[in-house]
């Protein structure tokens, strides 16, 4: 969001080719792109991030619309490339603001038409179902959907035509020549991409730092195979994303393969299942059990599949992990499995929950452990392969915190590309004939989720929030008479920092009363003042006993 230091922002020209990333330039996820040609736009994904536990309360963040907002009139269409939630997860908050046609893959309009249906906009959208293949004519832009194998259904990489040259935004991609769902990769197809004058690659870096080959989907549902005949007779609780449709299949036939009928527990996984049914999805699956369904088999019939891979705090994993699952609980002997990967910034919540497990003597098995996860993102040496098929003449890192977008950088100087422009949420990067340039930039930042409300991550709210688990709070209540004396006891809550019963409380009664009577006549007239001398004395207090300066709260009272 914009500091009190207000910025330079530009008015993008009317004329030329733009891309300007409101997210995903500098962090994973919270993806929001947006090109202009001649003054049109479009937009290309609208995601969601994990809030981690730098916004306490906050479940997730999303970029700053504002600039989006400003060009709504010019806004020709939002392309989804897949339906990963950092990729829609923002599209029903911020369709309102857009009002424009929204394009997506059959699987990705099943899981939008949900997000949209809880937002209460379902029939206002224009919500077009695409196909991996299809051209878009959105004039001044030509845009073809080109699939691509990613951990989700039906991802596509878009090839974006103008009169300008043509960009190739990659969005999450890899090879998988055996997946699960959906098809090979097509390499002739992205070979031909070099005979057609690439301008630049907007591309995924996730895995720029990643040398080891990335198996295949399938390699995946053999080790889980085998791995779960290990523990025959065990209570077995698996976590994975719950969008990963081709993890749930291998899962699911690992399962079968040993004797044990998978039950779905979280509504992020029913969610899918019922868009992947509605896709053509799970075919040959048997039909998941619900938790109350499962109660009626023996623990080594029936394999729970949960959401919370990443920590979440209301997920059914942490629930778990708690011992606060509605229908289940966990007890020593018990397999927790992560069929998943850990996304930067979610490292300390996931290690609470494994934590928590290991302390009640249930066995946690990673993918440091045995195959059980593989990445959707294409590993370095596939990143240099797409760049010796595409050939563009510029490389735009995205999808990346800064040490990958440099470290992409570098990677994609190796392979040739003459220019790399590495952006930064709201950069303005204007594309030339032969080169590229940011040429300033426009509003872009974070919001928080708090609750049902929208909020910017400075806001006053959360800077308070934070500071009150950091340092507490104290709450004085004091009463004064008409001659300005204190009247009985002040009174001190102090939750969470200090014991009511503890003698530091007349500690502080005494230290408010000593304050308040320093204070002139005409000072203790001043509520302001009178205020400011309570506040002081209490942080003094807390401060040479605890260490901490907690936010206080005074309640002055004149009888």
């Amino acid at each position: 969001m914009q500091s009190n230091d207000q910025p330079d922002y530009i008015t993008v020209p009317d004329k030329g080719l733009f891309f300007v990333p409101l997210g995903g330039a500098g962090e994973i996820g919270i993806n929001f792109g947006l090109y202009s040609c001649d003054g049109q736009w479009i937009a290309v994904d609208c995601g969601v991030g994990f809030a981690g536990d730098r916004l306490p309360g906050v479940d997730m963040v999303l970029p700053d619309p504002t600039f989006a907002e400003q060009i709504a009139k010019n806004l020709k269409a939002l392309i989804i490339t897949h339906a990963h939630e950092d990729h829609i997860g923002a599209v029903g908050h911020f369709w309102p603001l857009l009002r424009c046609p929204v394009y997506a893959t059959p699987f990705a309009t099943e899981m939008l038409e949900t997000r949209l249906d809880e937002a209460g906009i379902l029939g206002r959208v224009s919500l077009e179902t695409v196909e991996a293949g299809d051209e878009l004519d959105l004039a001044p832009f030509d845009i073809e959907l080109i699939p691509v194998n990613h951990s989700v259904p039906e991802a596509v990489s878009l090839l974006i035509r103008t009169k300008y040259g043509n960009v190739f935004h990659t969005g999450d991609w890899r090879f998988d020549d055996t997946p699960v769902v959906g098809k090979p990769a097509n390499y002739a197809r992205f070979k031909e991409l070099g005979k057609e004058n690439v301008l630049a690659m907007v591309a995924d870096s996730t895995n720029v730092f990643v040398e080891s080959d990335i198996l295949s989907e399938n390699d995946v549902k053999d080790s889980l195979t085998t791995l779960f005949s290990r523990y025959s007779g065990k209570r077995l609780v698996v976590t994975c994303f719950a969008s990963n449709v081709g993890r749930i299949e291998s899962i699911a036939e690992a399962a079968e393969k040993n004797g044990r009928t998978v039950c779905l527990l979280g509504r992020s996984l029913w969610r899918v299942e019922g868009a992947g049914r509605a896709c053509g999805y799970f075919r040959g699956i048997n039909v998941f059990l619900t938790d109350e369904e499962a109660q009626d088999l023996p623990p080594s019939k029936v394999l729970y599949l949960c959401t919370g891979c990443q920590g979440e705090p209301k997920a059914a994993l942490s629930n778990l992990s708690y011992g606060v699952y509605r229908s289940l609980q966990l007890n020593k002997g018990d397999v927790v499995i992560f069929s998943s990967r850990v996304i930067p910034g979610n490292e300390q919540a996931i290690a609470n929950i494994k934590n928590r497990f290991i302390a009640k003597g249930i066995e946690v098995v990673t993918d440091k452990d045995a195959l059980t996860h593989v990445s959707g993102h294409a590993n370095r040496n596939d990143m240099k392969r797409m760049y010796g098929f595409v050939r563009p003449k510029i490389a735009v890192p995205v999808h990346g915190e800064a040490a990958h977008l440099f470290e992409h950088a570098k990677l994609a100087d190796e392979c040739g590309i003459s220019q790399t422009v590495i952006p930064k949420d709201g950069d303005v990067i204007s594309f030339g004939a032969d080169k590229a340039e940011v040429i300033g930039s426009v509003q872009s930042g974070l919001m928080a989720m708090d609750g049902r409300k929208i909020i910017p991550v400075n806001a006053d709210v959360l800077k308070k929030r934070r500071r009150m688990l950091e340092d507490g709070t104290v709450v004085a209540t004091v009463v004064l008479d008409k001659k300005n004396a204190v009247v009985g006891s002040v009174q001190i809550s102090a939750t969470g920092l200090i014991d009511a019963q503890s003698p530091e409380m007349s500690v502080l009664d005494e230290g408010i009363k000593a304050a308040l009577s320093s204070l002139t006549p005409a000072r203790l007239k001043d509520d302001g003042s009178v205020a400011d001398a309570v506040k002081a004395a209490i942080r003094k207090t807390v401060m040479e006993n605890h260490g901490r300066r907690p936010m206080v709260d005074v309640h002055l009272v004149r009888v």
